[in-house]
């Protein structure tokens, strides 16, 4: 195999394992698509992104809580109530909840798609 064969492999190898880690990080972990939100009902809705993408547009209702911030902002809110956490693709509302579970809540859920798939929806 010539060098650019291996080159190309190992790029494809490195992006399957952290494609692979992506979906790992996110089993036992609720998701909720952007309709499904809509009908829920009494759920604590957490922005996990900059102040700068909530400034630009956030689901209304929404408490801004920036992912730096998950850990004491957030110590306020009941374990037993429903909390829907999102950002702007879902990625790192998965590391605000996993923080969320290491405090003791319980019913979690991560918003599919984040704020994008939200915004598509409601245009």
């Amino acid at each position: 195999m010539d060098t650019a064969s291996t080159i190309l492999i190992s790029v494809i190898a490195v992006y399957l394992l952290f494609k692979l880690f992506g979906f790992l990080g996110r089993l036992g972990i609720k998701q909720l698509s952007a309709q499904e939100l809509d009908q829920k009902k009494g759920a604590v809705i957490i922005d996990v992104r900059t102040n700068k993408e909530y400034g630009q547009g956030h689901i209304p209702g929404a408490v801004h809580v920036p992912l730096a911030d998950v850990g004491t902002k957030v110590k306020k809110l009941k374990k037993d109530k429903e909390i829907v956490v999102y950002c702007q693709s879902g990625n790192r509302s998965i590391w605000a909840i996993k923080r969320l579970i290491g405090m003791g809540y319980t019913h979690l859920y991560n918003l599919k798609g984040g704020y994008g798939a939200w915004k598509r929806i409601h245009r």
